[in-house]
């Protein structure tokens, strides 16, 4: 039988990474936005899904786009019904899928599928209409977002240009790039998939009425799938009434992540 002594330095080993990537993550990080909206441009997709890889490959080309974390702030959100197929997608969560649902019962989308892209709270079908919708169409100005993270404390306020600052809320999210899973089972079997911009965690405060609207909450625990990220990035944005207005985001510096 190992000593104590032996088992804690074997438990050191495990956590290290983890404790790694919560002190890259839980650092500073402070960003403002202009005053234009940017497309927060949200995928729906799942590992069981067999048409979803082609899109999860789209999504990663935004990593490519000068205007990242700027113009565009994409987002892979992993939804949970395809789990029955025989493949249990590791970064599906329940709450991913309530908010693709929610989009359905306040109309900004029309059924619920996957792969599906919803941008600024709205469906979005490539194909004939392309790729990305006429962004000058799409952005009006609404106001400056200014987000703060200073250990596990988020602080945040949005100037409103809105005719009103109702139902105002902060969604804060972790993603992960890079991430690469061998595929055992279901519709995507002996599959190789490196996803980028997954949603490891998703948070959400509500704004206080002031001027400007602001915002206050605490980091929850990091979620352990951090530790296999290559890069991470955090993104914030205000939403009402299920339309993302504004957004600011960029990668987390870490050293101990190589880039790739």
């Amino acid at each position: 039988m190992p000593s104590k002594l032996a088992l804690l330095l074997l438990l050191s080993l495990f956590t290290q990474p983890l404790l790694v990537a919560q002190t890259q993550t839980q650092t500073q990080f402070h960003k403002r936005s202009g005053e234009l909206q940017p497309l927060v441009i949200e995928l729906f997709t799942s590992q069981g899904c067999s048409s979803c890889p082609p899109m999860d490959r789209w999504l990663s080309g935004f990593k490519r786009e000068t205007g990242l974390w700027r113009d565009y702030f994409p987002l892979a959100f992993h939804v949970t019904y395809w789990n029955y197929l025989g493949w249990r997608d590791p970064f599906s969560r329940r709450a991913f899928s309530r908010r693709q649902y929610d989009y359905l019962n306040h109309k900004g989308i029309s059924q619920v599928y996957t792969p599906q892209l919803v941008i600024n709270g709205r469906e979005w079908r490539p194909g004939g209409q392309g790729l990305l919708p006429d962004e000058a169409a799409m952005r009006p100005l609404v106001g400056k977002l200014s987000v703060t993270i200073a250990g596990q404390a988020v602080t945040a306020t949005f100037d409103s240009l809105l005719p009103s600052n109702e139902g105002l809320t902060l969604h804060l999210a972790l993603l992960g790039s890079g991430m690469a899973t061998q595929v055992g089972r279901g519709e995507n079997r002996g599959k190789y998939l490196r996803e980028d911009f997954v949603v490891l965690s998703h948070q959400h405060f509500r704004g206080i009425d002031a001027t400007p609207v602001s915002f206050l909450g605490t980091l929850g625990a990091l979620p352990g799938e951090a530790r296999e990220a290559k890069r991470l990035a955090w993104v914030a944005w205000v939403e009402q009434d299920h339309l993302p207005l504004q957004a600011v985001g960029d990668w987390l510096e870490n050293e101990s992540i190589d880039e790739y």
